[in-house]
């Protein structure tokens, strides 16, 4: 499945973010700050296949 970049917007000053699920739906973040919106948007960019693996104890 293709990889779909989220987008960061800012509407009626709160600034926006969506992303497509691998399901196809659009799930979407409100934040306060422009920073906020592209700190989270880069987090829940990764693709799960460069995510490092989680440790088992």
């Amino acid at each position: 499945m293709a990889y779909v970049r989220p987008v960061v917007t800012k509407e009626e000053n709160i600034w926006v973010l969506r992303l497509q699920n691998t399901n196809g739906k659009t799930q979407e973040y409100r934040c306060a700050t422009e920073n906020q919106a592209k700190q989270l948007a880069m987090v829940l960019a990764r693709p799960e296949q460069e995510a490092p693996a989680a440790r088992t104890a």
